[in-house]
C-alpha cells in the first residue's frame, strides 16, 4: 500500500531561495527578568535597516511571517521575529504581565537590532493582529522606531473578543474587561511622536470590523496613513499590503 518507485529521479527544485541569508534562532534578555526567543534573519549585505515582525495569536506564530521576513532580508534588511505568547482571557494578572512582557520584549528587540546593525540605519515595526496591538502600545514609549505598520487590529477588538469568551455579566468579567480597556491599542497610538503609522485593514476580515479599525486610525496622532485591501485577516492576503509594508520600510 505504501510502496513507491524509489528509482524515479527525485526532481528536487529549490524555489525562492535568497543566497547568503543567515537564519538563526536566538534568545535575549526580555527586560522583565526572563529570556525571549526569536528568529534573526540577516542578509549577506545589510543596508543597516532593521525590522521587528510581531506575530498575532496566542501561540508562536513566526512561521506565518517567514516568507515576508526572507523577502525583506533579500532587500538588505535585518529582521527579528520574536515569540510573544498570550494566556487565555480571564486572568487579570496573567494578561497584564504578558502585555508588559511583550512590549518590553520588543524594546529589547530594538536593542538587538541596534547591536546587529551597529545603528547604521532606521528601525521599523510590523505587527499583525495581537502583534499590532503590542506595536500600538510600543509606539507610545519607543522613540527609536521610525515607523509602524499595524495590520488587522482595531480599537475595541480585543475587548469584544474577550467578552465573547467569558461568562457574561459577572463581576469578574467586568473587572477583566475594564483592565483590558486600559491596554486598548488606541491608547498607544494617541500619543504624539515623530514615528509614522501605517494602518492596514482587510475588507473581508472576519475578526476585526471596519468600524473598529477606523476607530483606531481616527484615534491615532499623526503622521498616519490608512490603507484597505481585498483580503481577510491573513497578513499577506493581498500582495499590495505586502508591497506597502516594504515601501514603508525603505522610505528612509
Amino acid at each position: 500500500m505504501f510502496d513507491y518507485p524509489a528509482g524515479v529521479p527525485l526532481g528536487m527544485v529549490t524555489h525562492d531561495a535568497v543566497r547568503g541569508l543567515s537564519v538563526e534562532e536566538i534568545s535575549f534578555d526580555d527586560g522583565d527578568g526572563g529570556r525571549s526567543v526569536g528568529t534573526l534573519v540577516t542578509p549577506p549585505e545589510p543596508t543597516g535597516t532593521g525590522v521587528i515582525i510581531a506575530h498575532g495569536g496566542q501561540a508562536d506564530g513566526r512561521r506565518f511571517f517567514m516568507t515576508e521576513a526572507l523577502a525583506l532580508a533579500g532587500l538588505g534588511m535585518t529582521v527579528l521575529l520574536p515569540v510573544t505568547e498570550l494566556p487565555d482571557h480571564g486572568d487579570i494578572e496573567a494578561t497584564s504581565r504578558a502585555i508588559r512582557r511583550h512590549v518590553l520584549t520588543h524594546r529589547r528587540g530594538v536593542d538587538v537590532l541596534e547591536t546587529v546593525t551597529a545603528g547604521r540605519g532606521p528601525l521599523y515595526f510590523y505587527g499583525h493582529s495581537a502583534g499590532a496591538a503590542q506595536g500600538a502600545l510600543l509606539s507610545a514609549v519607543e522613540p527609536r522606531i521610525a515607523a509602524f505598520s499595524l495590520t488587522s487590529i482595531g480599537s475595541g477588538t480585543v475587548v469584544r473578543l474577550a467578552a465573547a469568551e467569558l461568562p457574561p455579566g459577572s463581576a469578574a468579567t467586568d473587572r477583566y474587561l475594564r483592565v483590558l480597556e486600559q491596554f486598548d491599542p488606541a491608547v498607544g497610538v494617541a500619543v504624539p511622536g515623530p514615528r509614522r503609522l501605517l494602518f492596514q485593514h482587510g475588507r473581508r476580515d472576519p475578526v476585526v470590523t471596519l468600524d473598529e479599525s477606523r476607530a483606531l486610525y481616527e484615534a491615532a496622532a499623526g503622521p498616519k496613513e490608512w490603507r484597505e485591501y481585498e483580503c481577510g485577516h491573513d497578513p499577506d492576503g493581498d500582495p499590495r499590503a505586502v508591497a506597502d509594508r516594504a515601501d514603508l520600510f525603505q522610505a528612509s
